[in-house]
């Protein structure tokens, strides 16, 4: 809390707002968004007009926070679930005699963690190289299956870290989607395929792409406002 009596706060400009906008997050705590035209004090008013609303979402995120921030070795999972492609996998820890780099190898149903085990920050960047894998593999598939099913082609697809979007679809056609959308339930993240699918013939966000997203997936609006809640689906250890 800053001297004012307003919690502490992050202003970012966006080119492509249009208002000012604030959101809570625990990775980032509260942010205040100003479009490129507006003076940088207004960020200080806009919290102090919504500030017993950022004190509640913020206390409410106080949780997840402690857990991203939480040391390594309270962070490696004993079962790792990819919700969006349906698998699950128990995670066995196995230190090798000559203490090599850290591994992670498939193994059935389980994901076997080899090497020098005790180092757990080795551990959790194995866990992450290997979900990127698994998110890059998967989420190309379902794409596709998506593509397919709604005639809908795409350019390309790739699936790499996004700080604040689960996916973006470029004017060639190109989707970009977020590694993490493999922690997401089937629907949601089905929702998100859905979405920048429905970008490639509607650019923008107006009627006509809302439109255009309720005939491909018509229980959007609902899904829609379940994502509010996504980050929180994304375990500690690959978030943090």
């Amino acid at each position: 809390m800053s001297e004012s009596g307003l919690p502490d706060y992050t202003v970012r400009r966006s080119a492509r707002a249009r208002r000012i906008h604030l959101t809570v997050s625990a990775r980032d705590g509260l942010v205040v968004t100003l479009p490129q035209h507006v003076a940088t004090r207004e960020a200080a008013r806009a919290v102090a007009h919504r500030r017993e609303w950022a004190i509640s979402h913020l206390a409410a995120t106080e949780a997840r926070r402690r857990a991203l921030t939480a040391p390594p070795e309270a962070l490696l999972p004993s079962v790792i679930e990819l919700r969006a492609l349906n698998a699950t996998w128990v995670v066995e820890y196995r230190q090798s005699a000559s203490g090599d780099a850290v591994r992670v190898r498939a193994n059935g149903h389980s994901l076997h963690v080899t090497g020098n085990v005790a180092d757990a920050d080795a551990c959790l960047q194995a866990l992450r190289r290997w979900r990127d894998r698994a998110a890059r593999m998967g989420l190309a598939a379902l794409l596709e299956e998506c593509s397919s099913a709604t005639g809908i082609p795409y350019k390309r697809v790739s699936v790499r870290f996004q700080k604040t979007r689960w996916g973006s679809c470029s004017s060639a056609g190109t989707i970009s989607l977020n590694r993490n959308l493999v922690f997401l339930p089937e629907a949601l993240a089905g929702y998100v395929l859905m979405h920048e699918l429905a970008h490639v013939r509607e650019r923008g966000h107006g009627p006509g792409f809302w439109a255009h997203l309720q005939q491909l997936v018509p229980d959007a609006h609902a899904l829609r406002t379940r994502m509010r809640e996504a980050g929180d689906m994304v375990p500690a250890w690959a978030d943090a």
